[in-house]
């Protein structure tokens, strides 16, 4: 079930929460998945409520689910029908256990079916689950809502995020992205929509397969089922109704105004009524002055009326609508793209300027398959220079690499002139791919300064921040670069990994003050790259809070907007922030990339793939999952400093401690010799997190700006010397900036020195305080954590030893990876026991998660 946790917990609350009601009424329109959330509550309910079988009777449907876990096999779906006959005989029974009666479509009961649940409920303790349709739940539901014996729950479609996953998920995960998107739209968040869409294109071939992926075809599924719902939607249309309706469909979102002059004000208000058009309200703005855009309500309706209008027939709507408009210095950029797509799907070729301007506006608006076919229609038909730009970097924001190579490979055939001003998107391409040594063998052959903005891209994907810095400060401040935001953005990534956050939110407030180039292709990206990167500086300067909720605001409109690949960027950041608050399992959740949710371009898959990694580690190992793929498939790059502290985790869960040790130090001294502090005091601080050996660099005072990167040093300094105070000083710092985990853990070393130092009040109050940040970290378990609050601390040694043993190695296991005897193994065993109040290595398992 997807999507639909917040509705299933305040249903079970409803019914054996506080709220003491004796039902539940979900009611919303049909297909919105009621049943499916009966299932969940009656599977729920189970070992709560004892659900007794009742006699099936004429009317009446089994619901169960066999082979699931707590499922409720034997509870029974009535119908409207069948519903008296049971209550009655409950009302004679003298069994008083409690059951779980199911109704299903409860708003056809009637008034004497009713009036007996009334009775019932009145009566007896038994739990009633009722659905209704999409209105009140009709007249004799009333009543027993309103003597609080039904609590509503309204089921209204899923949204965007929810559909989009059921979606990939009818493919298991497999679906490409794209179609995912237009599947998603089409259903309107109706699964049962969902479903028969779905079915209808596998049943007319409509999906293929690429040995990857699965594509949905460009044509619109149809079966008995989607023509239904047409039928209801259209049945009672006149055919002056059709003919307004098509051309709405054609040129949505349309301008009311201009449909008020062609189909008339009275025609507009009778689709509105029957609930065929929809007016949002203002929308585009042109000028001052707000526009309202009319468009075809459901969106599936939409795309069968255009599908199925006729080639003379559409050529006529087009030339009635552009007679309509206003001439072309008064349309809205959103209308020029419509006209355009209109024309070429009228097999007529508009002019060049018109393609490359509304495809340049669809790229600004991240529609760049929209975006992508009017810039391939430009080539196509006029084979210049500026036309396979704009291609270019359609194809570029696509992330279709292959498609993009290939476009390459034809301009160098048919117009070898236009090949080398290309080199520079090309090289922005094979940096996106991980193709770092190929993008730097063709910037060597592009004349100096023509591509200096590909260059700081290349030296910041490869890490190397010292030597991208300068060049994107100069970048950044030229009025002459169209890709000056994108270098400032980039000189705050830089500026992150110094430890400089400060001043990169010094150069954001200069950022915001800028007016995007209107020529510039890449700005829109640059606008929703310039958020990422305040929530990225934010994070840095500790405010992870307001990095969180800026990062949750932007992943969501990348969502909605149907943004593809931005929305697996966006998420990857606000997953980053999770983890840095410990709530590693949301975390997670925005790290594990499918085909249908991925970023598309190398550098971030392989930033998913560390982080999710790093997220694993700190989970308990039974709930961790399989980790897809090894870490040896990472691209090196600007990710190293992540790698690392990753392989070090790795080797560290497997009891190679050296090898862990020697992974951090490694990241140490690289971070040091570039002066990338930032990344130094993290590899100190895992290392600390890790109980492993310090590196001497712990001790030095390292130049970074704000308090939550030098409470980091700290902590990792103060764990080295056993400084009591410094602990605690950088444990209360970690809490206020809202890392929790990270405050967990060092209130938990803290309590383990104080208890080596003899001050066990003090310890008491520190393992409070470690508690009391885990409630907010959801099943977390990391080394610092484990034994937390034990009575005799254990030392490193004797922890690492306990974890491997509780993982179930044996002791000739454990003693290979730390290179000891199986009999010292058994006597660090021994005194674990001893100290622990442990007598095998379950109790340890039990022990270790406390």
């Amino acid at each position: 079930m997807v999507g639909r946790d917040r509705e299933l917990k305040a249903a079970l609350h409803a019914l054996i929460g506080s709220a003491g009601a004796g039902g539940v009424l979900i009611v919303g329109p049909p297909g919105v998945g009621k049943t499916r959330l009966g299932q969940e509550i009656a599977a729920s309910l189970n070992p709560t409520i004892a659900v007794a079988p009742l006699q099936e009777g004429r009317g009446a449907r089994s619901t169960g689910h066999q082979g699931r876990p707590n499922a409720a096999p034997h509870v029974t779906c009535l119908t409207p029908g069948s519903v008296l006959p049971v209550v009655q005989r409950l009302l004679r029974s003298a069994s008083r256990r409690p059951r779980l009666l199911w109704i299903d479509d409860a708003h056809r009961m009637s008034p004497e079916t009713a009036q007996a649940l009334r009775q019932l409920s009145s009566l007896r303790n038994d739990r009633y689950l009722l659905t209704a349709g999409p209105a009140d739940g009709g007249l004799q539901l009333q009543a027993l809502c309103e003597d609080r014996h039904l609590v509503r729950v309204t089921l209204g479609p899923l949204d965007v995020p929810a559909t989009r996953r059921l979606t990939s998920m009818m493919l298991g995960d497999q679906m490409a992205q794209r179609s995912v998107v237009r599947l998603a739209a089409m259903s309107q968040g109706n699964p049962l929509l969902l479903r028969e869409l779905l079915r209808a294109a596998l049943d007319q071939d409509l999906i293929s397969h690429d040995g990857h992926e699965w594509h949905i075809g460009t044509r619109v599924p149809s079966s008995g089922a989607l023509r239904d719902l047409l039928a209801r939607q259209l049945a009672n249309l006149t055919r002056e109704s059709r003919r307004a309706l098509e051309l709405i469909a054609l040129a949505e979102p349309a301008r009311l105004e201009v449909l008020e002059k062609t189909v008339g004000s009275a025609m507009l208000l009778r689709l509105e009524d029957d609930g065929l058009i929809r007016v949002p309200g203002p929308g585009s703005v042109q000028g001052d002055q707000l526009q309202s855009l009319v468009s075809i309500a459901h969106p599936y309706v939409g795309q069968v009326l255009r599908q199925e209008v006729g080639p003379l027939r559409r050529k006529h709507l087009l030339r009635t609508w552009v007679q309509a408009l206003p001439p072309p210095s008064g349309r809205l950029p959103a209308e020029s793209v419509r006209l355009a797509e209109w024309h070429l799907e009228s097999g007529d070729v508009p002019d060049e300027s018109l393609l490359l301007a509304t495809a340049q506006h669809a790229l600004r608006g991240h529609d760049t398959p929209t975006a992508s076919r009017l810039a391939a229609a430009a080539w196509n038909h006029y084979r210049t220079f500026p036309a396979a730009e704009l291609n270019a970097h359609a194809l570029l924001a696509l992330g279709e690499f292959r498609e993009f190579h290939m476009f390459l490979d034809e301009v160098r055939r048919e117009s070898p002139d236009h090949a080398a001003p290309l080199a520079p998107v090309e090289a922005r391409a094979l940096l996106f791919q991980g193709r770092y040594d190929d993008a730097d063998r063709l910037l060597s052959t592009v004349p100096p300064g023509d591509a200096e903005s590909e260059q700081l891209l290349a030296a910041c994907l490869r890490g190397r921040f010292s030597e991208a810095l300068p060049r994107a400060e100069r970048l950044s401040r030229s009025t002459a670069s169209a890709y000056r935001v994108e270098a400032a953005i980039l000189a705050m990534s830089a500026m992150c990994h110094e430890g400089r956050p400060l001043d990169a939110l010094e150069l954001y407030e200069e950022l915001r003050a800028l007016r995007p180039d209107a020529d510039g292709p890449l700005w829109p990206f640059d606008q929703d790259s310039l958020e990422e990167m305040h929530a990225v500086v934010l994070l840095h300067a500790g405010r992870l809070d307001e990095a969180g909720n800026i990062m949750l605001r932007e992943y969501d409109n990348a969502i909605r907007q149907n943004r593809v690949g931005v929305d697996a960027q966006r998420g990857l950041v606000l997953g980053a922030t999770l983890y840095e608050r410990g709530r590693l399992r949301e975390a997670l959740s925005y790290f594990s990339f499918t085909a249908a949710y991925q970023a598309g371009r190398c550098p971030w898959q392989a930033k998913a793939h560390i982080y999710a990694v790093l997220a694993k580690s700190c989970l308990p190992p039974a709930r961790r999952g399989q980790v897809d793929g090894t870490l040896d498939d990472v691209v090196d790059g600007h990710e190293d400093p992540a790698l690392h502290l990753a392989l070090a985790w790795q080797a560290h869960e497997q009891g190679h401690q050296d090898t862990a040790t020697a992974y951090l130090h490694s990241g140490v001294d690289r971070a040091l010799t570039a002066g990338h502090y930032t990344d130094a005091i993290v590899a100190l601080h895992e290392a600390a997190r890790l109980g492993l050996a310090p590196h001497p660099a712990v001790a030095r005072d390292l130049p970074v700006q704000g308090a939550y990167l030098r409470s980091r040093l700290h902590y990792a300094r103060a764990v080295s010397t056993g400084d009591l105070r410094l602990l605690g000083q950088a444990c209360r710092v970690l809490a206020e900036a809202g890392a929790a985990l990270y405050a967990a853990e060092g209130y938990a070393e803290l309590a383990r020195m104080q208890r080596r130092a003899g001050k066990d009040r003090a310890a008491t109050a520190s393992t409070a305080q470690a508690r009391a940040l885990l409630r907010h970290c959801g099943d977390a378990a990391t080394p610092a954590l484990h034994f937390l609050g034990e009575a005799v601390a254990l030392t490193p040694r004797e922890r690492t030893v306990a974890r491997l043993a509780a993982q179930g190695l044996s002791d000739k296991e454990i003693a290979d990876r730390l290179v000891v005897s199986p009999r010292t193994v058994s006597n660090t065993l021994y005194r674990i026991y001893q100290k622990v109040g442990a007598s095998d290595r379950r109790d340890m398992r039990k022990l270790l998660s406390m």
